[in-house]
C-alpha cells in the first residue's frame, strides 16, 4: 500500500475509533468513583470532546473526494 491517501484513511478510521473507545472509557471510568476529585471532573468533561474529535476525525476520512469538473477549453 504505497498511495498515501490510503493510508491516510486506514490510519485515520484507526485513529478515529480509538478516540471513540477512550472517550467511552473515560466516561465510564470517571463515574464509577464516589468521591468527585479534579480529575474526575476533567475525565467528565474530556470524554465528550475527545468523541467529538472523533467523530469529526472519521467523518473526515470516509467522507468522498470532491470531484473535479472538466474544463473545457
Amino acid at each position: 500500500m504505497t498511495n498515501s491517501s490510503a493510508r491516510f484513511r486506514h490510519f485515520g478510521s484507526f485513529a478515529a475509533g480509538l478516540f471513540i473507545g477512550l472517550s467511552i472509557v473515560a466516561a465510564a471510568f470517571a463515574l464509577t468513583d464516589a468521591d468527585s476529585s479534579a480529575w474526575q471532573t476533567v475525565l467528565v468533561f474530556g470524554a465528550p470532546v475527545i468523541l467529538v474529535l472523533g467523530l469529526a476525525l472519521q467523518l473526515l476520512v470516509t467522507a468522498k473526494p470532491k470531484s473535479r469538473l472538466a474544463t473545457s477549453t
